[in-house]
């Protein structure tokens, strides 16, 4: 297992990880896609932060044992991601660092820390090899899991 920190300036209340091979690497964002909380493509995607900008601490875990879901994560989501090219950016459209990851599938969570605990804005993410099916792990009010997903994002012009 690899864990280590980071820190990314996050705008449009998005957090993005997508390849970074990809020539339109952001998401536009339905209607149900804004509800579900995150905006999904092949190689690309986008999930509503807590805030709608600012520096965010991100803790990111790759191939660990598998965790429980802490109870200072407030929204937390776990989508399917194949890494083709090795090279992944994770950040938003303001921001982004860069990951050299194996290629082959992962399952993507991405977990949003409850800012009120410590004063800083967080999130965790963590990439295990392996398949996932759609999820969204933890909804706050503001998330709509409720019916099918919007997985078919196109890429923001």
């Amino acid at each position: 297992m690899a864990r280590f920190e980071e820190s990314v300036y996050l705008s449009y209340s998005q957090f993005c990880v997508f390849l970074s091979s990809l020539d339109q690497p952001y998401n536009d964002w339905s209607d149900r896609s804004y509800a579900q909380g995150f905006s999904w493509r092949v190689g690309s995607a986008s999930f509503r932060a807590l805030t709608e900008d600012g520096v965010h601490k991100v803790n990111i875990f790759i191939n660990e044992e598998k965790s429980v879901l802490g109870t200072e994560v407030v929204r937390a989501f776990r989508v399917p991601f194949a890494v083709k090219g090795k090279s992944v950016e994770i950040g938003s459209i303001s921001d982004t660092v860069s990951l050299e990851l194996s290629e082959g599938d992962y399952a993507l969570s991405v977990e949003f820390i409850d800012p009120s605990l410590n004063g800083v804005n967080e999130i965790n993410v963590r990439l295990n090899k392996g398949s996932c099916d759609f999820d969204v792990l933890r909804a706050d009010a503001e998330i709509n899991d409720q019916g099918g997903f919007d997985v078919n994002a196109k890429p923001a012009s």
